[in-house]
């Protein structure tokens, strides 16, 4: 299970060290790409490979799924951490979620969200006053 959250610094080659804690699930492989509200997601590769095998699943005439397959798949980078757990973050998927040298690891179940550190604590910000709301957990059904 991937969970907690570590700032973590990006090398100079834009190499980004994988938190100890992860090791067992990340060291295999792992596969990033350009998540929502502009964060970027690292899955392992095996679950990655899970979901699209159930994109695949999907008719290729729905357009939700024909956005969402472009949304993930075009944008993914495949990568295997090297001995000291490291990968290189490719400086294009570092844009679209605006990491500069610093990055917030935020565990998510069954993958990773990276975050620029300031986006994450107005995100965390925001998510706190929705879950103020008292209907927000019983929309759920958790």
């Amino acid at each position: 299970m991937l969970i907690g959250q570590y700032e973590h610094t990006l090398d100079s080659k834009g190499r980004l060290t994988l938190p100890a804690e992860y090791g067992a699930e990340l060291l295999p492989g792992v596969v990033l790409t350009r998540g929502m509200e502009d964060c970027l997601y690292l899955f392992p590769r095996e679950e990655f490979e899970r979901l699209g095998n159930r994109l695949r699943e999907q008719s290729l005439t729905d357009s939700r799924t024909r956005k969402l397959r472009r949304w993930l798949f075009s944008q993914a980078h495949a990568a295997e951490p090297d001995r000291q757990r490291r990968i290189v973050v490719p400086q294009w998927l570092r844009e679209v979620a605006s990491i500069g040298d610093k990055v917030l690891i935020a565990g998510m179940d069954n993958y990773l969200e990276l975050w620029n550190p300031e986006s994450w604590r107005n995100q965390d910000q925001a998510l706190r006053a929705e879950l103020d709301d008292a209907d927000f957990f019983a929309s759920l059904n958790v």
